[in-house]
């Protein structure tokens, strides 16, 4: 096929894929109605091709090609060809009140879902036939409403002004405060909304298709406002008016194709009359089909000139639209028109919107286009039509079988099988490598579709067929020789891939398109037994692929990693399949187990695979029959054999596996196994003692004291053994203090590798290791104090670095391997947090970086922080509490300002969100940090220093009061104004310290029991001054403990500079200012009532 200028490739159309009449537009884009007065009486039926040609621009940019008309009409002009202008405008004259139905009951109908709407349709159309103007102005206000919209087009503004105007004064009444309209809403009385509003303009176009359709006044307005709709910048309106028009031209489509067939088949009618001689002409019939035939020309170009504006002027702007819903609804139903319509639509004209939604960003969209484009393929008569579309987006097609979104994977693979399929040149063998991996993919749905697309291509095209092709007289021979060739076709393919360790994910993956294959358990084991079956590299592969295979039919359920995260649930059906299975699995490898067994004992690999199959038996029929007791002592006979035969840990683990299940009780066969593997442990222990005693005589010849040496230790082993894990523990400890040493060395491999190793160590030999082991007790090691420190000192040296620090050592950024051990870094240290070798309080220095590496390390101290709160809940808070005030602490001491201070409170705010949402079981915790907290910032200043330097910490401290209860905001509110009051009083100089401890001994309690002791208003009225009460730092705290949520007045009402310090109070918001004094006014009346 030539491509010349093709318009899948067209560069005007490309650049032109922009958003016009997205949210972000500001104009409205609205077809003018034609104000001219409403005819009179409706005329009948007549040719209107002007009609046509007055919506479009012009016949060579329709996509909808209006048809010729037929040369034996032109000769017979009529006197009513001069096309009627569209009048949009009702007539004033007309009552909208006097109507049968209302936009209401139409919307009630619609929204309920209940109600029949061919008897909606028909109420209306009565209405519509009463009185046309006010039956359209009906359905209008229905269309408002539905769009969410609670203005309303009265007769007046549908009189008087255009479709841009109405619009224009629709949108200011528009709640724009909602965000939800009928087609969006999540309420259960709309769920049916869509649905009926599509079957009410599907039942519509149905009941005006051969009458109203044609009156050039109903669908042409109906369809100019819907295009000025949809050119809206308002979502709803261009969301419902989009769905309207698509539907109402899908039923155009419809209408068309019926209208076609029509004129196709009287204009061969009418051929045949006409071809007769002239006395054998039917004048009266020739003349009336040639009136249908002219009435059908007619009908289509109207129907013609109704899609083409609505494909111009709705369709050709909202494919693209800015929602993907929209985007979807477009695409959707094109697909409808190429299939229903092929010979207008289906051309490359119409299939460019397909290929360049296949490049959406929204994974709905895409997947409408690939549903879309697999109703093409499946047709063999369109594959002729989409050769051009193929040859441009196959590469685009394949290369979605790895879309990020699996359902889309899922319908593209589906859509390669079918161009595999029905397509000429179908795909290449490099084009298929796409698809042949997903058969290992997690995602099953994905795997699923990789493996029919494997089975097709493979195994039951080049194989399958060229089987059937020939003649045979038996079927069941003609089946195993089509299963040969198939299991065949897995092993090479399985061999190719080389993915030797997913087995189960290439069986789950074919398991439902060849199950019955893999299930031909008689075929597997011939192809084991027989010498010339396989060559030597495919047998451990079918053994692999064997076992798989039986633990599928046997548990009936998918390999680890392709479950949904919950618990499969069996139909009657599958249990039944699945018992079936085990049932024939048992009987067909009862007997040849111990063959295979027996063929491929020397095989440590085949062999461990074999042992298992036995697990998945239904091990109660070896005592079904006599017969087949000879098979059990088979069976026992070479697993006696093989566990003297190997020494690979695989092969004697599987043997020992096997052992325990033929033993247990459950079976009543148990004692015949007993008694064969106590011979066997008999036998080996014999072989020992004979290994033993010839060890000892030479050992006698060589030194009688390390054979008395070794004979003693084989009686005192419990004393050899304490003396064994001394010697470890010292070794241990020995190692540990060189692996300190280590930390402190330049080189960085030996470093890092020396706190990976310390790590380990403290976690394998902590107390929680021997909990459950008393004997070893004596291997505990705890770390030492300078231990704890290096450890530290690590984190805070060697994985919490600064990009500038970085920069000053020398150091080269972290690659992806440096990440990924600083990450592993990181994760042993706080292992050792969470397991108790350290202490909790040791997690400061962890929990402090939350915030400032949270995109490296996030996932980590988030799962520290969450832990930590299951281990103790009251000291994982004050753990939090303290490592916001070390920060506030290095703060201060750096350089004595609130630079930082944001900082701190972002960090506050992440910890705070890691206490839940359960506030009655957070309360303790969170009264313990505010407790902590409150202490800390009206703690006393050492000589010296500046007073009052700690109070900030409180704006630290309100990012935690949105997580307490309201009973706990009273109770920290009076707690405060106390430590406010004793603070300032303890700064006077009028009391020593003497008086300060005596008479106030609750201020340094963090228990809540401090509350229930308060001290005597008389004296803190008498010496207490007010300041304090008006710091922004103690007002916002204030504010903190009163609002349901954190408040945050940071920014000032104008400038919106960070508040300063309490030296420099600023102007607050009215809002805060009142929310303020409020509080000071109400712990005011709390104390009274307190003292």
């Amino acid at each position: 096929m030539v491509r010349r200028s093709s318009p899948l490739d067209s560069p005007e159309e490309l650049d032109d894929f922009s958003d016009s009449g997205s949210d972000y537009e500001a104009t409205l884009k609205a077809s003018k109605r034609r104000k001219r007065p409403v005819p009179g009486p409706l005329l009948p039926k007549r040719p209107r091709r002007n009609a046509a040609r007055r919506v479009t621009s012009s016949p060579s940019n329709n996509p909808i090609p209006t048809p010729p008309p037929d040369p034996s009409l032109q000769q017979q002009p009529s006197s009513q060809e001069t096309p009627r202008q569209v009048s949009l405008r009702p007539g004033r004259s007309v009552d909208e009140g006097k109507q049968g139905i209302s936009a209401k009951d139409i919307y009630d109908a619609i929204c309920s879902g209940k109600s029949a709407m061919v008897t909606v349709v028909d109420e209306w159309l009565d209405s519509y036939k009463q009185s046309r103007e006010a039956g359209l102005l009906v359905l209008i206000n229905f269309i408002v409403q539905s769009c969410g919209c609670k203005g309303v087009v009265t007769q007046e503004m549908f009189g008087s002004m255009e479709n841009a105007e109405i619009i224009s004064s629709l949108t200011k009444e528009f709640d724009e405060d909602s965000v939800n309209y009928p087609l969006c809403t999540p309420v259960p009385q709309l769920k049916h909304f869509k649905a009926s509003l599509c079957e009410f303009a599907r039942v519509l176009v149905r009941s005006c298709q051969n009458s109203l359709i044609y009156d050039e006044y109903l669908f042409p307005s109906l369809l100019s406002l819907l295009t000025g709709l949809s050119d809206s910048q308002v979502r709803a309106f261009r969301h419902t008016s989009t769905l309207l028009a698509m539907k109402l031209m899908t039923g155009f489509v419809d209408i068309v194709v019926v209208v076609s067939v029509q004129l196709q088949t009287t204009q061969r009618r009418y051929d045949v009359e006409n071809s007769k001689r002239e006395h054998d002409r039917a004048s009266d019939r020739l003349e009336e089909l040639q009136a249908t035939v002219s009435e059908c020309i007619e009908n289509k170009e109207e129907l013609s000139s109704m899609m083409n504006s609505i494909f111009r002027g709705v369709f050709v702007h909202r494919y693209r639209d800015r929602l993907p819903e929209i985007r979807a609804v477009c695409i959707e139903e094109l697909g409808i028109w190429l299939k229903t319509d092929p010979e207008d639509f289906l051309n490359d004209g119409c299939l460019k919107y397909l290929g360049w939604n296949l490049h959406d960003k929204q994974g709905p969209v895409r997947l409408q286009c690939v549903r879309t484009l697999q109703g093409l393929y499946q047709e063999k008569e369109f594959i002729g039509r989409l050769e051009l579309f193929t040859s441009r987006f196959k590469e685009r097609i394949l290369s979605m079988v790895l879309d990020k979104d699996p359902d889309v994977a899922v319908e593209v693979v589906n859509l390669c099988l079918l161009m595999q399929q029905k397509t000429e040149e179908g795909l290449a063998e490099d084009e298929c490598g796409h698809i042949y991996p997903l058969v290992y993919a997690s995602h099953r749905a994905l795997a699923s579709a990789a493996g029919v697309f494997l089975y097709n291509k493979y195994a039951h095209i080049e194989h399958c067929q060229c089987c059937l092709s020939l003649f045979r007289v038996d079927n069941q021979e003609d089946n195993k020789s089509n299963n040969a060739a198939f299991l065949q076709v897995v092993i090479s393919f399985y061999i190719q891939s080389e993915f030797h360790e997913h087995g189960a994910y290439l069986v789950d993956s074919l398991w439902g398109v060849a199950g019955s294959e893999l299930r031909d358990w008689e075929t597997m084991t011939a192809f084991l037994l027989q010498d010339a079956g396989l060559m030597y590299e495919e047998e451990g592969p079918l053994i692999e692929l064997m076992m798989c295979a039986i633990k599928q039919a046997a548990q009936a359920t998918p390999p680890v990693g392709r479950t949904q995260g919950k618990k499969v649930i069996l139909s009657m059906k599958d249990k039944k399949i699945q018992e079936q299975d085990r049932r024939r699995i048992t009987a067909h490898f009862i007997p040849l187990l111990p063959q295979l067994l027996a063929k491929y004992s020397a095989d440590a690999g085949k062999v461990s695979l074999l042992l298992k199959a036995p697990l998945y038996f239904e091990l109660e029929m070896y005592s079904s029959a006599q017969w087949l007791e000879k098979h059990l002592d088979l069976l026992l006979s070479q697993i006696c054999g093989i566990v003297e035969k190997h020494t690979e840990l695989t092969v004697l683990e599987a043997c020992a596996h096997l052992v325990t299940t033929l033993c247990s009780e459950s079976y009543t066969f148990s004692s015949r196994a007993h008694v064969a593997f106590s011979q066997l442990l008999d036998g080996l222990t014999e072989c020992f003692s004979s290994y033993l005693s010839d060890l000892l005589q030479v050992r006698e010849c060589v030194d009688d004291n390390l054979s008395l040496s070794l004979f003693l230790s084989l009686h005192h082993f419990p004393l050899l053994f304490q003396l064994e894990l001394m010697r470890l523990n010292k070794e241990v400890r020995s190692f540990c203090q060189v692996c300190q040493t280590c930390l402190s060395v330049n080189q960085t491999e030996i470093r890092d590798q020396a706190f990976e190793v310390l790590c380990d160590l403290l976690l394998l030999y902590s107390e929680s290791s021997v909990r459950s082991k008393p004997a070893l007790q004596a291997l505990v090691h705890l770390p030492s104090d300078s231990l704890r420190s290096e450890l530290a000192a690590f984190l805070l040296d060697y994985i919490f670095i600064d990009a500038e620090d970085t920069e000053l050592e020398g150091i080269l950024t972290l690659n992806e391997k440096n990440a990924r051990l600083k990450r592993n870094q990181l994760a042993g240290y706080c292992k050792l947090i969470i397991y108790g070798v350290l202490d909790l309080t040791a997690a400061t220095d962890v929990f402090k970086h939350y915030s400032k590496y949270f995109k490296d390390f996030g996932d980590i101290i988030k799962e520290t922080v969450s832990k930590s709160k299951l281990i103790d809940p009251i000291l994982s808070a004050e753990t939090v509490c303290l490592c916001l005030q070390q920060l506030f602490s290095e703060m201060l001491t750096d350089n004595r300002s609130r630079e930082d201070l944001p900082e701190i409170r972002d960090l506050a705010k992440r910890l705070a969100m890691s206490f839940g949402i359960n506030l009655h079981r957070v309360r303790k915790p969170l009264l313990a940090l505010h407790m902590n907290g409150i202490c800390f910032a009206f703690r006393d200043s050492p000589e010296g220093e500046e007073q009052h330097l700690n109070v900030d910490f409180l704006e630290i401290l309100s990012e935690f009061s949105f997580k307490l209860l309201q009973q706990d905001r009273t109770q920290l509110g009076l707690l405060c104004y106390y430590s406010i009051k004793l603070y300032e009083l303890l700064s006077s100089h009028t009391l020593n310290c003497q008086i300060k401890v005596q008479r106030f001994p609750w201020c340094l309690s963090s228990s809540p029991a401090i509350l229930s002791s308060p001290p005597r208003a008389d004296f803190l009225k008498s010496r207490c001054p007010s300041a304090a009460l008006s710091w922004p730092s103690v007002r916002l705290y204030q504010h903190s403990l009163v609002a349901r949520s954190t408040s945050k007045p940071r920014e000032q009402e104008e400038g919106g500079d960070v508040v300063s310090s309490y030296r420099s109070p600023v102007a607050k918001r009215k809002r805060t200012a009142a929310t303020g004094d409020t509080l000071t006014t109400q712990n005011t009346v709390l104390i009274d009532c307190a003292l």
